[in-house]
Formats: structure tokens, C-alpha cells, sequence
């Protein structure tokens, strides 16, 4: 899929109707969305993807239209959970996925969306899933954007350690500022940096304690495997 296409689908996604600013919701951008996905393309296709704080669904949906296998994105919010699953629904009248002959029922049927605290996943939860779909031998790619940690201290931390305990192979997006926090602790867990592609995200002017009509901050996708 050209990335054209793949952006302006992502960005014809709904957004969360009542962001929450203790969780850090902010919606991920089609273009830098669309980027993270095809620097992950090889690793996503025809294998399970695992979208950490999925929000409304925009990576997941974006990683089921470059060929994943199945698509589990969990968020601990139930909105943003409800608002993934009618942005679903809206994908049968996409007029670009007529133009490319998608299949949007296997888009659909293979995307599933899970309230569930992150906290709360492990690697025997996955190994159910991964049982109950029979998934079992298909590589795990964990795909995430986790918080920055501006509203609570450390709360990327979480998503990195839940990230190496279950996946294979992770893409996930950081603050560049953080940069050496997160590859200490990725190397102290197990996890190999292949790559660090740069990239900019922008933050609009959603919450009461923004000051500016947007704020752009450096960040760094990190493509990581596990090694132990």
C-alpha cells in the first residue's frame, strides 16, 4: 500500500471524543503513523500484532491493512475501546479501501479491541490468546505509543516492560530526551536496539493546561528484538 493511501485512511479514523489528560491521550498523526507502520512492514506481515494503549485503533488498523495476520489492541479505557470498535464499523464506507480492493471483512474480523490495564498483561495471557486463535507459530510484533511520562513520572516504563516480556519484535515511540534511560533499560531487559528511526510529533492544543496551538517534540522509534 502506497503511504499516501495508508495516511489518508489512518487519518479518516475518528478520534477519542474526550481525551483524558491523565492518561496522556493524543492522537498519533497519519503521517507519522503511517511512517512507524512501513518502517515495521516486513515484521507485521502475516504475523500477530499486539497494539499497546491502542487508544481508538489507528496503528491497529493501520498494521491489519499492511498484511498482520490479527490484530489485538488493548487500552485500559473503555472509551477509547468503544470508539475502535465503530471506527471499525465506519471502514465498510471508506471510499479508499473500495479503490484498492481491500477486504474489509477480513480487515474487521481480524482487529479486536480489549479493555485491559496493561498492567494486567503477561506472557501467559498472550500464550492463551495466541492458543484460543491457534496462532501459535506466528512471530509477535508489539507496536506501541506509549504515554511520555509528562503527567506521571515513568509511566513509558510500564509499556517497555510489558513490550519485551511478550513480543518477538517491538516498535515503540519515546521522547528523545529520554533516549538514554530508554536503551539502558531496554538492554538491561533483554531487548537488542536494531534500528532508532527520528521523527516528530505534534501535540495540539487539547487540554486546559496547554498554552500553545501546537507543540512539536523530537522523538525516536526503536526497533527492538529479544535476545534473552
Amino acid at each position: 500500500m502506497k503511504k499516501k493511501y495508508l495516511e489518508m485512511i489512518l487519518d479518516s479514523i475518528k478520534p477519542h471524543p474526550n481525551p483524558k489528560s491523565s492518561l496522556e491521550q493524543y492522537t498519533t498523526e497519519g503521517k507519522l503513523a503511517s511512517e512507524l507502520l512501513l518502517y515495521a512492514q516486513k515484521d507485521i506481515l502475516n504475523n500477530v500484532v499486539f497494539d499497546l494503549g491502542c487508544g481508538t485503533g489507528r496503528l491497529s488498523i493501520g498494521t491489519k491493512l499492511l498484511g498482520a495476520k490479527k490484530v489485538f489492541g488493548f487500552d485500559i479505557d473503555s472509551e477509547s475501546i468503544l470508539c475502535g470498535i465503530k471506527n471499525l464499523k465506519i471502514l465498510y464506507n471508506n471510499p479508499i479501501l473500495d479503490k484498492l480492493d481491500i477486504n474489509k471483512d477480513d480487515l474487521v474480523n481480524n482487529i479486536h479491541f480489549i479493555t485491559k490495564d496493561i498492567k494486567d498483561i503477561n506472557f501467559n495471557y498472550i500464550e492463551s490468546l495466541m492458543k484460543e486463535y491457534n496462532l501459535e507459530n506466528y512471530k509477535r510484533v508489539v507496536i506501541q505509543n506509549p504515554p511520555f511520562g509528562s503527567q506521571k513520572r515513568n509511566a513509558d516504563r510500564i509499556f517497555l516492560k510489558k513490550s519485551l516480556e511478550i513480543g518477538d519484535v517491538i516498535y515503540t515511540i519515546h521522547n528523545s530526551k529520554t533516549r538514554d534511560f530508554v536503551i539502558k533499560y531496554i538492554e538491561d531487559n533483554g531487548g537488542q536496539i536494531t534500528h532508532i528511526f527520528k521523527g516528530i510529533f505534534r501535540i495540539p492544543m487539547i487540554y486546559h493546561f496547554h498554552k500553545k496551538k501546537n507543540k512539536f517534540i523530537d522523538i525516536d522509534i526503536y526497533r527492538i528484538v529479544k535476545v534473552k
